[in-house]
């Protein structure tokens, strides 16, 4: 939760600054903030004045040890950390907050003013948390996974206990939950392959933008360059080599053309390098983190915008938050992704360019395409009611039914 940042965040804050439009008062139980990546104040400030109360808890993780600097998401000393607590932590590393959240859920729930509990992974410790609590008090339980749990395609099991210790978890978690929430079809898919006993249970809650965050000014433009946008981190297979790649081709085969590229977020290791060996050093600008108010203004004053999966095994099922913040700009999009949820969701918006995400060459020519249909002013345009379709407060509206769905007689 806020004041933490980045994409994880935005669909519990704002699922939590949604639901009372459609008729449920939210309160939330999350630890105090600890070392992050990434802080973003202004969602804070969203859900003050949202009037969602947070209740703050005290949580024992690795994270809170030694420096209060995170290491940066994707970097090496992130995924070291990721390695370690993976041998010591079942669910992961946020199992230190399990006693805390449970008593101060218990503690609320006690009051009887509460009447479902809605709990978000990863961290998949808050769905533990969730499942506990809301047995307790007889409640029904909703499980929100925005990114799967056994079937993660980034998950490392040190050893075949501990996979087996987390598909035991997992299976007890899942079986005490009235509904399931996944993020798409493919995503509800390979849960019900683990558990099809609770198919039934799951439903398909795709992720989303909220309309306000694109109703402000947009940036101004001074320059005339054809500008392409990328925010957010890199982490996994998900890098900026093949497109740095592309744009390189690009610019060897059109001399003439007049391009910037630039980054708002956090870069790997190695980036400038590469972009200096390419000759790309004029080109790209990297801005840094930003908040999420800052992030979206540089995505609306985009002439492009680019995202990337990477192959590699389980890349099929990802989509990205992303890429449905990009939805909401109705800007045009180059997809660095393989064949499945993300590029049938980009085929369904419409104003997509598709590649490969290890070819360069076929990056490079989708640029060159991008660029000449702005150049022409016939950029594609997206398909209006997907983007509709994926309103966060229309989300909201959908999960405040499933909610009701185990209430009787729910107002």
């Amino acid at each position: 939760m806020p004041p933490l940042g980045g994409s994880g965040v935005q669909r519990v804050a704002k699922l939590a600054k949604f639901l009372p439009a459609h008729g449920w008062d939210v309160e939330v139980v999350a630890p105090s903030p600890g070392a992050y990546f990434a802080r973003d104040e202004g969602l804070l400030a969203e859900l003050d004045a949202a009037g969602i109360a947070i209740h703050r808890t005290r949580s024992l993780d690795p994270t809170r040890l030694g420096s209060t600097a995170a290491p940066a998401m994707g970097g090496a000393s992130h995924r070291r950390l990721g390695d370690l607590t993976a041998w010591a932590f079942v669910p992961d590393n946020k199992l230190g907050w399990l006693p805390f959240a449970v008593a101060k859920a218990k503690a609320l729930l006690a009051t009887g003013r509460f009447d479902a509990v809605l709990a978000s992974a990863p961290p998949y410790t808050a769905l533990v948390a969730g499942a506990l609590a809301a047995r307790r008090h007889g409640l029904p339980l909703v499980l929100d996974l925005r990114d799967d749990w056994l079937g993660n395609p980034r998950h490392v099991y040190p050893t075949r206990l501990h996979r087996r210790l987390h598909a035991s978890l997992e299976r007890w978690t899942f079986r005490r939950a009235d509904a399931i929430l996944t993020i798409s079809e493919t995503m509800r898919a390979q849960v019900a392959a683990r558990h099809p006993d609770l198919a039934d249970r799951l439903r398909v809650v795709p992720q989303g933008y909220d309309e306000a965050d694109f109703d402000g000014p947009t940036l101004d433009r001074t320059d005339d360059r054809f500008r392409v946008v990328y925010t957010g981190v890199f982490y996994d297979a998900q890098r900026p080599d093949v497109f740095l790649e592309g744009l390189a081709r690009f610019r060897a085969a059109h001399p003439e053309a007049t391009v910037e590229a630039r980054f708002a977020g956090l870069v790997p290791d190695g980036f400038e390098g590469l972009a200096t060996r390419l000759g790309l050093s004029e080109v790209v600008t990297m801005l840094g983190y930003l908040s999420h108010d800052a992030a979206v203004a540089e995505q609306r004053a985009a002439d492009l915008l680019w995202m990337t999966v990477g192959q590699r095994p389980g890349a099929a099922g990802i989509s990205t938050g992303k890429l449905f913040e990009y939805v909401g700009t109705r800007r045009p999009v180059l997809g660095l992704v393989p064949d499945g949820t993300a590029r049938e969701a980009l085929h369904a918006y419409g104003a997509a360019y598709l590649a490969d995400p290890d070819d360069p060459a076929e990056v490079a020519q989708r640029l060159a395409e991008a660029y000449a249909a702005w150049q022409a002013g016939t950029l594609p345009v997206p398909d209006e009611a997907f983007v509709r379709r994926h309103g966060r407060r229309s989300l909201a509206g959908e999960v405040a039914a499933i909610l009701a769905e185990g209430v009787p007689d729910t107002p």
